[in-house]
């Protein structure tokens, strides 16, 4: 049986994504297998699927797919029953009429950034913002005896730095939203229309130091609150999580004492214990 991949795009909460169905593994062992993503030119691991292991079939979310640009996943199977191969799924599109910001670890803190004519009480990014990126690199500027040029070590140039990612709100529950989504974490997932005419990438992370909240008068138009904050592109954050797949109810059904199981693993480790659960 071959590999196949098959792709669909959710749009419910917590916000804008992509179902990425992996089928025809095999179930003689487990595979090793990478899903990676296909969009502007570059080809990006899926967060959460590099390199991970799949049994037969998996299905895999993209929090972290572009707005309103082509996008295509290929999945590369490292090592499984089948051996090696690569298979790329059809194209899709994720439509979304605003942009998003959320902490990458936690979707459900995904807040909608509007256009400043169709706002309905959702934040909109100040005039000033993305206005001017910077691509900074490390130079380092020698003097050389003898010569009136000096000579200059360099490094990569990095992705956009000094991002201005100001909002401006009118509601007091998506400030509230905006408070708890930066009080969760200082690296944001910041995702973009590509109608947006800005130099941003569709997806990008955005490491933000400071916040400053200002409550502020705004004539006819009531109270308005300022967001003020600026981030560095920076790479995507992953986490692995161990959990124990031998739970207390497995003990209790395979040993007759937990003191046969606490025999079974004396002088061994946490991680023995959940590699060989049943002392193999």
């Amino acid at each position: 049986m071959a590999v196949g991949v098959a792709v669909s795009v959710l749009l419910d909460d917590p916000c804008p994504r992509v179902g990425v169905t992996v089928t025809g593994l095999g179930t003689a062992s487990a595979s090793v297998v990478s899903v990676w993503r296909v969009a502007d030119g570059e080809r990006n691991p899926v967060r959460g699927a590099r390199r991970t292991t799949m049994t037969d079939s998996s299905y895999v979310v993209d929090f972290d797919a572009p707005l309103g640009r082509p996008i295509t996943y290929e999945v590369e199977v490292i090592s499984g029953p089948s051996g090696a191969s690569r298979v790329t799924s059809s194209s899709v599109t994720v439509n979304s009429l605003t942009g998003w910001l959320m902490d990458p670890l936690i979707p459900q803190s995904a807040v909608a950034i509007a256009e400043p004519q169709d706002a309905n009480g959702r934040p909109i990014f100040a005039a000033a913002a993305m206005s001017s990126l910077e691509y900074k690199s490390d130079v380092a500027v020698y003097q050389i005896l003898g010569s009136d040029k000096p000579m200059a070590l360099f490094g990569q140039r990095m992705a956009a730095a000094g991002v201005d990612l100001s909002m401006i709100t009118d509601a007091a529950e998506e400030n509230a939203r905006l408070r708890n989504l930066f009080m969760s974490t200082a690296n944001l997932l910041v995702r973009l229309p590509a109608a947006w005419t800005v130099s941003l990438p569709g997806s990008c992370f955005a490491a933000v130091a400071g916040v400053s909240e200002k409550p502020v008068e705004h004539g006819a138009e009531g109270a308005l609150t300022v967001w003020q904050l600026t981030g560095d592109t920076v790479a995507a954050p992953t986490i692995k999580v161990l959990t124990a797949t031998f739970t207390y109810g497995d003990v209790e059904l395979l040993f007759t004492t937990y003191q046969q199981k606490q025999t079974l693993m004396a002088g061994k480790k946490y991680l023995d214990d959940l590699k060989n659960p049943l002392g193999g």
